[in-house]
């Protein structure tokens, strides 16, 4: 049980950063409800675009302005 902590303790920042490294490169996806067929002008989700922000970059963008708006 122990090895497997440990493991996962080791894994857990490895992946976050490569997570949050990806989120600053790539900070667009592809959409979720659009992806099976493309491009679909009526969603709601990405406007019809096809691309929308991955969520590490919104829950940064988030936190960016709310330190901008908090430090005011």
């Amino acid at each position: 049980m122990i090895p497997l902590i440990v493991l996962l303790g080791l894994c857990l920042p490895i992946i976050t950063l490569c997570y949050f490294t990806r989120c600053l490169i790539s900070p667009w996806g592809t959409c979720i409800r659009c992806r099976p067929g493309g491009k679909n002008r009526t969603c709601r989700a990405c406007d019809g675009t096809g691309m929308r922000p991955r969520l590490g970059w919104q829950l940064y963008t988030y936190a960016r302005r709310l330190h901008r708006n908090g430090t005011r």
